[in-house]
């Protein structure tokens, strides 16, 4: 238990530093320039795609096949990035890319 709670709580978990702050990737949400925010599943789900392409653009398709129940509904993806970047509070750290996917503006290391 110890070792958990200083791997995480120390600051050593994986983040990637986004326009808006450091971003930590949390089960139940992420925490954001020091401030935990909870995400829903479905939220924590496309959180976890979009950290893992690390500033990457995911396509579409790819954040439908995390998306529980959503079918061949394209629109249900979007939807689920606008209710992420609501509960978020910081809407451009979910960037869109037109005709290919979604981001997370990441700050690339100089």
């Amino acid at each position: 238990m110890r070792a958990v709670v200083s791997h995480f709580g120390g600051g050593h978990a994986d983040a990637l530093q986004t326009g808006a702050g450091r971003l930590e990737l949390r089960s139940a949400g992420v925490v954001l320039d020091g401030r935990h925010i909870p995400l829903s599943r479905t939220g924590a789900d496309l959180m976890a795609a979009l950290f893992d392409a690390g500033g990457g653009v995911v396509s579409r398709q790819r954040l439908q096949s995390v998306l529980p129940r959503s079918g061949e509904n394209t629109h249900a993806v979007e939807m689920a990035v606008a209710r992420l970047r609501e509960a978020l509070g910081t809407p451009d750290l979910v960037k869109t890319v037109v005709k290919r996917g979604y981001r997370l503006d990441v700050v690339d290391p100089v």
